[in-house]
């Protein structure tokens, strides 16, 4: 007869144990992407956890690891106007983890869904899950169950996150589908910027290179943005320590797509992005305003969509955000959602009224804020 065995994890050194299983069940999951990975969210834990707790569940069959619920717990800040602790799940905060979810063994949901909402009802925590997409089957069986049990649960819209489809696509078909001067645009660009420059567009592929191309990817950012409000990206020592470690983890794995664009020698432009599981993420970029006028930006863009079709991607996820730029590229959007759970006690009723006063005040700062304050905002909740 088999056996369910539900165990809690708070020791970092389990965690680090958890690693190849871990990803073994990611593999054989419906949420198989690269924020959900061991390395990126142990990465978290190293750089970004704070103060916060871990709170792990994994749930065994005979011994074999089916569902894992990655949490922490969250102590009070009154920063962000949340008096008491809460559970959040793992990668939240301004790195921009995008699809954060529960995993599950593909078919094996109506099996362990129950055990996990049980579990995490037993802990009394108000919950706050983030960046989490609509149509995710694992989180809406888990607000339903969760809800069974007597939570009060509740959900509202976060982001966009805009991809490119590119099953089925050549770099021709694509830009005449999706821009519409289409490919010749382009190339007109690309050629006019080869004839007053020498040009280099090289992907990162040495551990020698790496910590230096990433400093000039953190560079160009800045200096893209430095002018419009600046931005919060690689604002903190943590976030920085967490990308050198992260990208040397991501370049020996293969998943690194790091790349400059260089004219005469001098960088121009920058993307910094992940291939994981035949999808390339574009996570961040960057570029010198001094050339603008050659739509280097838009240009580097170009030519990693190109990499990914070569590299036989099925999408390209320009990642969240509803910048102008990314809705050009993007042949569709997917949602996410943040969602809220309240115990049915009195701390949870009072939970629920704070983050009801949070959420309110929140919307009149961002009424009237500039977009580099809304986006600060936003990106800390």
């Amino acid at each position: 007869m088999s056996t369910f065995e539900s165990k809690w994890i708070s020791d970092t050194e389990d965690f680090r144990a958890l690693q190849h299983e871990w990803n073994e069940l990611l593999r054989s999951s419906t949420c198989n992407t690269l924020f959900m990975t061991w390395e990126w969210l142990f990465t978290w834990w190293q750089h970004l956890a704070e103060r916060r707790k871990l709170a792990i569940l994994t749930i065994r069959q005979d011994g074999r690891l089916m569902a894992i619920a990655p949490m922490t717990i969250k102590p009070p800040d009154l920063r962000r106007m949340v008096p008491f602790s809460v559970m959040e799940i793992m990668g939240t905060g301004n790195v921009g983890s995008d699809y954060l979810s529960l995993i599950v063994r593909n078919g094996a949901e109506t099996s362990f869904m129950p055990a996990i909402t049980a579990a995490l009802f037993k802990r009394n925590y108000a919950m706050e899950i983030s960046a989490t997409e609509r149509s995710s089957r694992v989180m809406a069986m888990a607000m339903l169950g969760l809800n069974d049990l007597g939570c009060r649960t509740g959900q509202q819209a976060q982001c966009l996150c805009p991809y490119i489809d590119l099953r089925e696509q050549t770099w021709e078909s694509y830009m005449k589908k999706t821009h519409q001067s289409g490919k010749s645009r382009f190339d007109k660009k690309l050629r006019r910027l080869e004839k007053e420059y020498s040009l280099r567009f090289e992907q990162t592929q040495l551990e020698s290179e790496r910590g230096q191309n990433l400093a000039t990817l953190i560079e160009l950012h800045l200096q893209r943005w430095n002018g419009k409000g600046g931005s919060n990206a690689f604002d903190s020592q943590a976030l920085r320590d967490f990308h050198q470690t992260f990208s040397a983890i991501a370049l020996h794995n293969n998943w690194l797509r790091l790349f400059i664009m260089w004219l005469d020698d001098k960088p121009a432009a920058a993307v910094y992005g992940f291939f994981y599981n035949h999808v390339f993420y574009y996570y961040q970029a960057g570029f010198d305003p001094q050339f603008s006028q050659y739509s280097v930006g838009y240009l580097a863009i170009g030519l990693t969509v190109q990499n990914a079709l070569i590299e036989d991607a099925i999408e390209y996820d320009l990642l969240r955000g509803e910048e102008e730029y990314k809705n050009a590229w993007a042949t569709s959007a997917r949602e996410l959602l943040r969602l809220n759970i309240f115990p049915p006690t009195a701390k949870g009723r009072l939970c629920q009224r704070y983050l009801a006063l949070r959420k309110r005040t929140k919307e009149l700062i961002v009424e009237h804020a500039p977009d580099s304050i809304r986006e600060r905002v936003f990106a800390q909740a």
